[in-house]
């Protein structure tokens, strides 16, 4: 091997036979990078690393590239001479820190002895004569300025002279390694972008319809596709239950035998330092290493030890009430960063799944409500004259009226999703109380101490909606005399309700799906990209499914407004509520106008009641305000609208009228009530609102097929 001695930095070349000989190696690589496929470049490098490291006669090659948060660099390709038992990478660049510091600042550095490092540099020369390095040569790697990477070579058995001819050709290969990296990397990064877009569409179909029976099963299913995104070797789900000292795996899928933990253990005296202080407060929990660790996590780390993980992420999602879940990623067999755009797609993937739990673990409770509930009105007399009663109005949201079971199922999915972040979709008929709904979210969310924004899309021009939504810089377009701060700033860190959000155009619609997926957008006139972190509530009285079938609306941007979706019930269906909303309408205009009545006249009540009121609760408003107004007395006069079903409903009671219909529809279904094809979706009910209205009505189901009767 031939043997260099000194640094010259003159621009004489002290080693021509070495710096000449690389020349036709480095005209072959920028011939062979050129054609080389992404698949192709780890082990292009490699070999790459090798005829460079053997042509100049050193003895290893490296090549880091910068973690995702900047803050350390990962070895990705190296090579070195069989039979040197050099030390490692790891161990020389973790101990020694001024050469580690100069590579992270992206510096170009060399030392011919260890006598050229200056005295800021004494402990590094100390360890460094220890490992046996004579010389070394780091370039870094940058794209527009920013590091990503660098190219080191090193020499264990001689001094080597750096000398600018070399360094210059080495600054060569060095940028031939950074464009197939970086070629690479944004492959990676598109295909994984669209594998993770492709998943999230799957998952939100996919729970949309889902029999109880069937979710354990699709859970698990939906936690290996995860595991397998995001290259993990096991997710779990992990629920947090009383007061937050038990937690216990619920469902979970592992690569193998390897980190499986028994199902009912309890995580929570095992991993103090994790539910203790952070999840439980909704901190993400996450190492790349068990070295990254605190001190006082010195539990955990034990724990973590014994079940054999690497490398982690926690995310606390929480829901109604106390309950908390927690989606677990791990890995065993390496350490890996978790950077920050992984973390918000896992957190939007493990919202969609604890949600179907989350509906699932409260159906029976509901159920059980609505029975003792539908039990206490049938208790209830009916006297001749209804005197004016005490309105009951849902707790925690004053202007929300009424108990019927359709009402009670709506504002229990208001419970569950108000204390998330999650993303809700509103959908119900016009004049059902969608806005009141949202406001009851926002209420008891924790964002409640700031003002809801809301927009309505339906009610601005076309060309000022994008303006009113993101903001604008003076001057942006003619009649922009000023700037002007959008909603979604306004609205940052609290709610921004989009009200007829059907009514976006698709241009809209695109950056309106971009803000829900980086939160990111720009204002009208200006390039500077906008963070804001908002929870979005959307409502539309149409069919969003129907309007994407007709290429109206963005199929990924339903998928990310559906997140959570509640249907308001029309008051058609909320018949038991007709009495309290009547009487809180009537309160309201007889102090407005200084009235004194007091009584409204069984006919009238059953007048409003049969009655199917096409314009929903507003209709209904309207018509106590009228009444108030032409009322003498202490009896209200009521006059009811001719019913547009008039014709459909001939002599018959809306019991009447009710049962027919649903019986109807049984029999087309063969007696199916859940399912695709079942009389719940087509009566665009809850399954088990419609069991309650079968049982009320006297309807009997027998199992074969068309065996229905009363």
């Amino acid at each position: 091997m031939q043997k260099y001695d000194g640094l010259t930095r003159s621009g004489e070349d002290c080693n021509p036979a070495g710096a000449m000989g690389v020349d036709p190696l480095i005209a072959e690589l920028l011939t062979r990078f050129v054609k080389i496929s992404a698949e192709q470049v780890d082990s292009e490098i490699r070999v790459s690393i090798r005829r460079i490291v053997e042509s100049l006669g050193l003895d290893r090659g490296l090549l880091f590239q910068l973690s995702s948060d900047g803050t350390y660099m990962i070895q990705t390709h190296y090579w070195e001479r069989p039979g040197c038992n050099l030390v490692s990478p790891s161990s020389i660049y973790s101990s020694a820190a001024w050469v580690r510091k100069k590579i992270l600042r992206g510096e170009e550095f060399a030392f011919s002895t260890l006598e050229d490092l200056p005295e800021e540099a004494a402990k590094d020369k100390k360890y460094l004569a220890g490992s046996g390095m004579k010389s070394q040569l780091s370039l870094p790697m940058k794209i527009d300025g920013n590091l990503i990477g660098a190219m080191v070579m090193e020499s264990f058995s001689s001094g080597i002279t750096w000398t600018d001819k070399l360094v210059q050709k080495l600054m060569i290969v060095a940028d031939l390694f950074r464009c197939a990296v970086e070629r690479k990397r944004r492959k990676l990064e598109l295909a994984e972008i669209v594998r993770y877009e492709n998943l999230l569409t799957e998952l939100s179909a996919r729970f949309a319809m889902l029999a109880s029976g069937e979710i354990d099963r699709e859970i698990e299913r939906s936690l290996k596709q995860i595991a397998e995104l995001f290259l993990g070797e096991h997710c779990g789900i992990v629920e947090l239950q009383g007061d937050r000292k038990f937690a216990a795996v619920t469902h979970a899928w592992n690569a193998s035998d390897s980190g499986r933990i028994t199902d009912g253990t309890n995580l929570a005296p095992l991993f103090p330092w994790s539910y203790g202080k952070h999840v439980t407060h909704g901190e993400v929990i996450t190492f790349s290493s068990l070295a990254e660790l605190p001190p006082e996590a010195e539990r955990d780390r034990h724990s973590w030890v014994a079940i054999g993980v690497r490398s982690t992420v926690v995310i606390p999602i929480f829901r109604g009430g106390k309950g908390c879940h927690l989606i677990v990623l791990q890995n065993m067999s390496c350490e890996r960063f978790w950077p920050d755009k992984a973390i918000k797609r896992l957190r939007l993937l493990g919202e969609i799944v604890v949600n179907v739990l989350t509906r699932e673990d409260s159906r029976e409770k509901l159920r059980i409500s609505c029975d003792e509930i539908r039990a206490m009105k049938e208790r209830i007399a009916v006297n001749a004259e209804l005197f004016r009663p005490e309105v009951k109005l849902y707790r925690s949201h004053e202007k929300i009226i009424g108990q019927s079971d359709a009402l009670l199922e709506v504002m229990e999915l208001v419970k569950q999703v108000a204390p998330t972040d999650s993303t809700v979709l509103i959908c119900g008929e016009t004049g059902t109380g969608k806005e009141l709904i949202a406001r009851a979210i926002h209420g008891v969310s924790r964002h409640n101490d700031k003002v809801m924004v809301k927009v309505n899309c339906a009610s601005l021009p076309a060309a000022l909606i994008e303006s009113e939504l993101f903001g604008r810089e003076k001057g942006a377009y003619t009649g922009a005399l000023t700037r002007q701060i959008g909603r979604f700033e306004m609205a940052h860190e609290s709610t921004i309700f989009l009200d007829e959000i059907a009514e976006l155009s698709p241009e809209l619609q695109a950056k309106l799906l971009r803000v829900l997926q980086d939160g990111e957008f720009e204002r009208l006139g200006s390039p500077r990209t906008i963070h804001v972190q908002v929870r979005v509530i959307s409502a539309t009285n149409r069919c969003l499914e129907e309007e994407v079938k007709k290429g109206n609306f963005r199929e990924d941007l339903y998928y990310r407004l559906n997140v959570f979706p509640i249907t308001v019930p029309p008051l058609r269906e909320r018949a038991d509520d007709i009495l309290m909303l009547v009487w809180a309408f009537l309160n309201e205009f007889v102090d407005k106008m200084g009235k004194k009545i007091n009584k409204v006249t069984k006919r009238d009540m059953e007048a409003l009641q049969r009655y199917s009121w096409p314009g929903n609760i507003r209709e209904l408003r309207n018509v106590i305000e009228r009444a108030v107004i032409v009322s003498s007395g202490d009896t209200l006069q009521a006059q009811v609208p001719d019913d547009p079903r008039k014709g459909l409903l001939s002599a018959k009671t809306l019991e009447e009228i009710e049962y027919q219909h649903i019986n109807d529809v049984l029999r087309q279904t063969g007696g199916r009530i859940k399912g695709i094809s079942g009389a719940a979706r087509m009566l665009g009910l809850n399954p088990s609102t419609l069991y309650s209205r079968i049982q009320k009505l006297g309807i009997n189901l027998r199992n074969e097929k068309g065996g229905i009767s009363s």
